[in-house]
């Protein structure tokens, strides 16, 4: 009954994650890469000449074009999960898949002594 359950749970866990990833993928871009109001180039051969008082460099332009480009209010979030969506996802993944690998072997040992206390009686 426990492997039953252990392969519906990953069954389970693998198709809600295709589904997420695809729905992901299907998704509008949310931002193409272009800034409008910083010509990156010049950005990168002359950095001292872009003046933004208000912040640093592309720090700025993420600042003010956050709202427009993203309908997110705060700016962490925003980047976080429009800009850099699939590497979160990805990291989301990685995690899961470590914490089950580690749950399975030590639940393996755990069932494996009981057997050889068993079998020593």
């Amino acid at each position: 009954m426990k492997k039953l359950v252990t392969y519906f749970s990953l069954a389970v866990f693998i198709i809600v994650g295709i589904y997420a990833a695809v729905t992901m993928a299907a998704m509008p871009r949310t931002y193409d890469g272009q800034l409008a109001a910083v010509p990156v180039q010049e950005l990168l051969e002359e950095p001292t000449a872009y003046d933004d008082s208000s912040a640093d460099g592309v720090a700025a332009a993420i600042v003010q074009q956050n709202l427009d480009k993203t309908h997110a209010i705060n700016d962490v979030t925003s980047v976080v999960f429009d800009f850099r969506g699939y590497d979160t996802m990805g990291e989301a993944f990685i995690l899961m898949t470590a914490v089950t690998g580690a749950a399975v072997i030590l639940f393996t040992k755990k069932t494996g002594k009981k057997e050889a206390e068993k079998n020593e009686k």
